[in-house]
């Protein structure tokens, strides 16, 4: 047999062979076992709680194959085992940092430490977390933040945080992607169906739920709830003319409530949210960390969404917005006292259309076609949060702007008309709301876990 023909036949038998690893609360050397996965094994970590040896953080390397990723996973139909840190306190250290690539992390629990998940030092690409429970740690759950990196293909789906300044005074972000000033930056990337809620000790930052930073582009958020956040629910910075980010389907109640619901500056399409009682204003385009080369906000799209008062602003905040690609169309204002839309500049030029107001306008230089006036019989019912329109509703087949990328499917994921959809999140296909009721344990937008009793 020639070298050659050894060498091949070595390497499809080492990667085709595979280890099953099955650890209880009894396996002494689970870190160690962790620490040495190779391509295509698995760990199945059973129901308990595991703390890590010393006082550092527990530092892990996956590197497994496109065909064989490393997976490491709680035991199915069991209560997700909960990994800790030894100590707890403000100056502990992350509860893991893990790098590499092809590799997946499902049903597991994080708590105490520093950082809950930290993806790094090195890169993370191509990596998948799934039905995580990250709670009561000191601060940031969830971060890809390493000054240099770029990180690629990350997925964070169906999973909670809570607490995230438990053990100090923190900024307190459920998922922090990227660095100041591009010093590093998340690409092609997905958020989605999870949960954020009760931050409410975060202190300083930007405090928000999910966070973008300038220079990270082609992320998609989608379908997350955030609750009681002190920051923005959503925030994404300047995406440097990469890529747009997506933030579409999310629910914001009480988030923020110091601070904006959901917040863009430049490259950004924000479509089929409801915001709900944000403290200040519901949507907001906010130049924060624009493109030096630029200069100025630009490339944004605002369309379809429904928010639904402010404490103490307005429903719709346009900073320093120029006629730069910025289109403001089919969205639901409803702001009561609150303004419904303020601007310190002339809008004049934009394309604000066919949006829905009920509030005073603090913005100059909005065209005739840019806003329709609604009162009562708006929403099927405001008190259980139930946003849905009502049946007569004005929302209904008002819709007079179609773009060239139209909103196709609502909050619900149902489809919209091609001709009239309804101005708002949802599209009225049925006299009673055809999908999941917020007051009801909402879970058709966000992840599987139960949002508070707030509205019942």
């Amino acid at each position: 047999m020639s070298i050659l023909k050894f060498l091949i036949l070595f390497t499809i038998i080492y990667y085709t062979e595979s280890t099953v690893y099955d650890i209880t609360t009894g396996t002494s050397n689970w870190q160690s076992i962790l620490s040495n996965l190779k391509a295509g094994d698995i760990a199945t970590i059973h129901q308990g709680t595991y703390t890590t040896a010393g006082s550092g953080y527990f530092q892990l390397t996956l590197n497994g194959q496109l065909t064989q990723p490393i997976i490491i996973q709680g035991a199915p139909n069991e209560a997700r085992p909960i990994i800790q840190c030894a100590q707890a306190g403000a100056n502990v250290q992350n509860i893991l940092n893990v790098q590499g690539s092809n590799y997946m992390l499902k049903h597991l629990a994080f708590t105490k430490g520093s950082r809950g998940l930290r993806l790094g030092p090195a890169v993370t690409s191509n990596a998948i977390f799934d039905d995580i429970y990250i709670y009561d740690t000191t601060g940031t759950a969830f971060s890809a933040n390493d000054g240099g990196n770029e990180y690629f293909n990350l997925t964070l789906r169906n999973s909670e945080i809570k607490n995230t300044n438990a053990l100090g005074a923190t900024t307190g972000e459920c998922v922090y992607f990227g660095c100041v000033n591009d010093g590093c930056r998340v690409r092609d990337s997905l958020l989605e169906h999870n949960y954020c809620h009760d931050t409410l000790g975060s202190q300083g930052g930007a405090r928000a739920g999910f966070q973008v930073k300038s220079g990270s582009f082609n992320v998609i958020i989608r379908n997350n709830a955030c609750y009681k956040v002190v920051g923005p629910c959503i925030v994404v910075y300047d995406d440097y003319n990469r890529g747009r980010n997506i933030i579409t389907g999310n629910l914001a109640i009480e988030a923020g409530t110091a601070d904006l619901g959901i917040q863009c500056t430049s490259g950004a399409t924000v479509t089929n949210n409801i915001i709900i009682n944000a403290n200040l204003a519901g949507i907001g385009i906010i130049q924060n960390s624009v493109y030096p080369t630029v200069g100025y906000i630009r490339n944004v799209t605002i369309n379809h969404n429904t928010v639904y008062m402010s404490q103490a602003d307005a429903c719709l905040r346009l900073n320093s917005v120029t006629n730069n690609n910025i289109i403001i169309a089919n969205n639901v204002l409803y702001c009561g006292n609150q303004k419904s839309i303020t601007s310190a500049t002339n809008l004049a030029g934009l394309s604000i259309y066919n949006n829905a107001v009920n509030g005073p306008i603090g913005a100059p230089g909005i065209q005739a076609n840019g806003i329709f006036t609604v009162g009562n019989n708006v929403f099927a019912d405001v008190q259980n949060l139930n946003f849905y329109p009502a049946v007569g509703s004005p929302l209904i087949n008002t819709s007079g702007y179609l773009d060239n990328q139209p909103v196709v499917y609502d909050f619900n994921g149902k489809l919209r008309s091609k001709t009239k959809p309804t101005v708002g999140a949802y599209e009225f296909s049925s006299s009673t709301n055809p999908g999941c009721l917020i007051a009801r344990n909402f879970k058709c937008g966000s992840s599987t876990a139960i949002v508070p009793n707030y509205f019942i």
